[in-house]
């Protein structure tokens, strides 16, 4: 039996690698393992939002489907949490015979702990509190407007330090993935002579971008190129994609400096990510005891970092957010070399394979395994769902379709969203009210209406919906509680 190990971070960019030819940062030790992997090259989330994306990957269900649909614990969120009866492919590695562990970001809340399962489960910190949370004092008006000097992400700049935003630490032992990976190594070498399943799941470089050197001056900040897009005027587009909905997207007064040191930040925690990885990865293949051992590397979604002049995330698909880095590994000692391919791939998709290897399936997605055989050709065609929910307890009601050539965005409570990715990459034109693109937005509407049809979509039976961001508008839809195996 292969042992498999799955390496999870958050919000990292898909163009963000080495291998992938940036410019700029350096990931040597996922370059290393991306020339025996293969490297997927279109692969999206399905919500680039942290707790709907991860419920999906763990699930294999739209969040929807399972009712996780917002941040659990945040702003005016009023998310359940994952139910301890929730079947993951965690359950299932552990019923395949595979020791299995989940060390580091969990952000499901607290009801799913994997006692059930026998799943050596440590999230290695607190991580959601429902009573504090509801008791808190949030961040936003009722209607989404954001209270000014609310929270330290409005502290200004003090001793180079702007937090979320940038910032200086130390040591690297301070930070959380420090704990994570000791977790990590201490698992392996206990269980190097059984077959295992080992998730390593880092919070990083999702900010706050707080660094020690040598990652803190890696990336020079007069160096950083800013994005060309950070000029976007948002005009004939969604009314909510310029409004500050949550502190850290709150960047209306950056500099082009601000914005080069984050960047620059950004930058240095994905680097300082890579050298903890590199431990992993090092440690895994000494403790394969001889079998073969799958690798999965992703992100449950990306970052604006300066894409139209946004931060963090936000109820939108633009592609910053919406790609995430995804290489698999047919066996991390193997001497298979690595290659690309151009085949969509999504949250589900990786929620299927894991489900697969353990020799269980999940209501959507199709396994990349097979995927492993540079010759094997898929008949599916491409084009990728998504959808947005709420954002933080605000309303978002977004169904999102992408092709190669177009991403279409229905949006009920404002304009739709259309653009063509061939000839506008940096998505500043909206063509979804152009006379000769009708056809097209049709077209996919159509494909989106579908979709939510086949997948029991709550919108559907919504008779009318509030203006886009009210808060505690919309009810959450029930959580899944009917598991089976």
């Amino acid at each position: 039996m292969e042992n498999v190990l799955f390496i999870f971070t958050d919000q990292w960019r898909a163009d963000c690698m080495g291998y992938r030819n940036h410019p700029v940062v350096k990931t040597p030790n996922l370059d290393k393992l991306a020339q025996k992997s293969v490297d997927f090259k279109n692969s999206f989330t399905t919500t680039p939002l942290c707790t709907p994306a991860r419920g999906s990957l763990l699930t294999g269900l739209y969040p929807h489907q399972s009712g996780i649909i917002d941040n659990c614990d945040v702003g005016g969120s009023s998310q359940e949490y994952l139910p301890g009866n929730a079947f993951t492919w965690l359950d299932a590695m552990a019923k395949s015979g595979r020791k299995t562990g989940y060390f580091g970001k969990w952000h499901l809340g607290l009801d799913w702990d994997g006692s059930n399962s026998g799943v050596d489960f440590d999230i290695c910190r607190k991580e959601g509190n429902r009573a504090k949370h509801m008791n808190g004092i949030p961040f936003v008006t009722e209607r989404g407007q954001l209270i000014k000097d609310r929270g330290e992400r409005f502290v200004p700049e003090k001793n180079g330090n702007k937090l979320p935003f940038y910032g200086k630490i130390d040591s690297v032992e301070n930070r959380y993935e420090h704990k994570v990976t000791t977790k990590v190594l201490d698992f392996l070498e206990a269980n190097k002579d059984q077959p295992w399943c080992l998730t390593a799941s880092f919070v990083g470089p999702h900010f706050p971008s707080i660094l020690p050197e040598p990652y803190f001056s890696m990336y020079p900040p007069a160096e950083m190129v800013l994005p060309e897009n950070i000029t976007d005027t948002f005009f004939n587009k969604p009314w909510f994609h310029s409004r500050n909905w949550w502190p850290s997207v709150a960047t209306d007064d950056f500099t082009a400096e601000n914005w080069q040191k984050t960047i620059s930040a950004y930058y240095g925690c994905i680097t300082m990510m890579d050298a903890l990885i590199g431990e992993i990865l090092d440690k895994a293949a000494a403790c394969s005891g001889g079998r073969p051992t799958k690798v999965i590397f992703t992100s449950d979604h990306g970052e604006m970092l300066g894409g139209h002049a946004r931060f963090d995330k936000d109820a939108y698909f633009y592609e910053e957010v919406l790609r995430t880095p995804l290489l698999y590994c047919a066996n991390l000692n193997g001497d298979q070399g690595g290659f690309a391919r151009d085949d969509y791939a999504t949250t589900l998709d990786i929620a299927q394979t894991f489900f697969g290897l353990a020799g269980f399936g999940a209501e959507n997605g199709s396994s990349l395994t097979p995927m492993l055989d540079k010759s094997y050709q898929p008949d599916a065609e491409k084009i990728m769902f998504g959808n947005y929910y709420k954002y933080n307890g605000h309303s978002f009601e977004i169904r999102f379709a992408r092709t190669p050539r177009y991403k279409y965005s229905f949006i009920p409570q404002d304009i739709d969203e259309l653009y063509d990715m061939e000839n506008d990459p940096q998505e500043l034109v909206n063509l979804s009210d152009r006379a000769q693109y009708q056809d097209i937005k049709e077209e996919l509407k159509a494909r989106v209406l579908q979709h939510m049809k086949d997948t029991n979509d709550y919108l559907l039976d919504v008779e009318k919906l509030p203006e886009a961001g009210t808060i505690k508008s919309v009810p959450y839809p029930p959580i899944k509680t009917t598991w089976e195996m």
